[in-house]
């Protein structure tokens, strides 16, 4: 079974499936998949640094492949760290400090940022956020999550052909499989930011 490609994940879960008539339905249980999995995850490997990101309106857009901002600053001199509120927050905050400046807080408003204050000026920003996960296809072959996970997209892209199966018994066997392997994956997410953190335990002295 070569879960390598996007090719031969729809080849192995055509070959689980054991159904000619759902061969067809097969991208949309990988897509189902994706979409999924991505509501469930934040891990390293998902993070985007756009260290140049401008701020020269009170709107600006989202990333095309933004999920959640792990941390926001301005470039300045010092570095003004934005604060996330709220729309209604932002709103109040928005009455009580009218007009231009230096931005200081923001929300997430539908597929655009709101910044407030409203810049004065055109600012640099870094954004560091999550992203979707990069969609397979035949012209997206793998990402890193098939590469290093394969588990989760077969056992996900399975249990999201459930609807078709209706009283199959390996749907519950799918199910506890694709859960522990995103359950693994967040327990060595964690363990390998807690390694990179330099921390070291120490022997007591007696």
């Amino acid at each position: 079974m070569d879960l390598s490609t996007y090719t031969g994940l729809r080849a192995a879960i055509e070959t689980e499936l054991n159904r000619t008539d759902l061969t067809t339905a097969i991208p949309a249980f990988i897509a189902l998949m994706e979409a999924q999995t991505e509501r469930q995850l934040r891990v390293r490997e998902m993070l985007v640094t756009n260290p140049a990101f401008v701020v020269d309106s009170e709107l600006e857009n989202l990333p095309n492949n933004f999920l959640e901002t792990r941390s926001f600053y301005l470039n300045t001199n010092p570095i003004v760290p934005l604060m996330f509120r709220s729309i209604e927050s932002l709103e109040m905050f928005k009455r009580a400090n009218p007009g231009t400046g230096k931005p200081s807080d923001y929300t997430v408003l539908g597929s655009q940022f709101m910044f407030i204050k409203a810049p004065d000026t055109s600012y640099t920003a870094t954004l560091v956020y999550y992203q979707k996960i990069p969609r397979l296809s035949a012209s997206q072959a793998s990402n890193w999550l098939l590469a290093a996970h394969p588990d989760i997209y077969f056992y996900g892209s399975l249990l999201n052909s459930a609807p078709y199966l209706k009283e199959d018994a390996r749907i519950a066997v799918w199910a506890q499989l694709y859960q522990n392997a995103v359950e693994a994956l967040k327990v060595a997410d964690q363990r390998a930011q807690t390694a990179s953190s330099g921390l070291k335990a120490q022997a007591r002295m007696f």
